[in-house]
């Protein structure tokens, strides 16, 4: 039996990054930014358990063939290089307003492609059997998930916060407090309302499309945001329990991988009933104040659903790698 401890020490690494990463967006709404906060240091000790496995795997050449080898090199040559380039965009401009920062932006990136990197590694190294649910297959969609809906917790978070400061039950610290001169734009980081639903919905949909081309199983993707769901409710749990800036936990993105498991045979329109599903339920959810989401407006349902149905139809007109390489044959 093939020995998977390597790629289970990468699954501990991802894990992290992702704890730490997200602790470090609750700290960030209640402390000034720190060089050397406990979340910096739980998401360093990912990083680094990553970059010693990267280096075993440059020593011996056991798990991965040299292209994933490569991009992993590349995305963490990339995330090094973001570091003091964030540094000096927080000295150049202070505290961040947003998770969206071009410096933030490099770190995704980079992170993005270290995933893509290990996955496709892992995807290789276990050909000989077909990738399901219960398979490592799961965790690795579920970080690259969780990379792509980072930058939306700015205002998962904010949405909360700011209710708290408008109620005057705010917990941030009176540092961050004494800098906060227009609440609603600097608790959400400035950025516009309508990109939030619309970059959920071509992320998911784009991450969703891909793995079930590529590993031919329509339940990763549930899977994988079931999962991403329940780690958000833990760290909410927990940091609500520690006295921490919670957030809204994005439930109705499961909609949206959902829906191409029940229409699978038709991916424009699961695109189209997962959007606005997705965006639907959100919208219920916001008018009704079961719980604090992030801000809508119902124009929104219209570039959701656009994109919703435009991500399937555009990955099925682009032929495959392998497919392309035929057709030259071919001819």
């Amino acid at each position: 039996m093939i020995s998977l401890k390597y790629y289970r020490l990468w699954v501990l690494a991802f894990l992290l990054k992702f704890i730490g990463s997200a602790w470090d967006a609750s700290y960030h709404f209640k402390y000034l930014f720190e060089e050397y906060s406990i979340p910096h240091i739980v998401n360093t000790l990912g990083f680094a358990l990553g970059a010693v496995l990267l280096f075993q795997e440059w020593r011996r050449k056991q798990y991965m063939e040299r292209f994933s080898r490569n991009l992993i090199t590349i995305g963490y040559v990339l995330f090094l290089i973001g570091i003091p380039l964030d540094f000096t965009y927080h000295i150049a401009y202070g505290i961040d307003l947003t998770t969206w920062s071009p410096t933030h932006f490099i770190y995704y990136i980079a992170t993005d492609i270290m995933i893509f990197g290990v996955w496709r590694g892992y995807f290789l190294y276990t050909r000989e059997t077909k990738p399901t649910w219960k398979s490592m297959h799961t965790w690795f969609a579920m970080f690259l998930l969780e990379c792509f809906m980072f930058p939306n917790m700015q205002q998962e978070n904010g949405a909360i916060s700011y209710n708290q400061y408008i109620h005057g039950k705010s917990i941030a610290s009176k540092e961050i407090l004494d800098l906060i001169s227009d609440p609603a734009s600097q608790i959400f980081g400035g950025i516009p309302e309508w990109v939030y639903p619309i970059y959920s919905v071509l992320f998911i949909g784009l991450l969703t499309v891909l793995i079930i081309r590529i590993c031919r199983d329509v339940t990763i993707p549930v899977t994988a945001t079931l999962l991403y769901i329940l780690l958000r409710f833990v760290g909410k749990g927990i940091f609500s329990a520690v006295g921490y800036p919670t957030s809204y936990v994005p439930i109705t993105l499961l909609l949206i991988p959902l829906a191409f498991l029940l229409f699978r045979k038709t991916k424009w329109l699961a695109g189209l009933v997962g959007s606005m599903a997705y965006f639907l339920a959100l919208f219920a959810i916001h008018k009704s104040g079961i719980l604090i989401t992030p801000p809508l407006v119902m124009w929104e349902l219209v570039p959701v659903a656009i994109v919703g149905v435009l991500v399937p139809v555009v990955n099925g007109l682009v032929k495959p790698i392998t497919q392309q390489n035929k057709d030259k044959q071919t001819a």
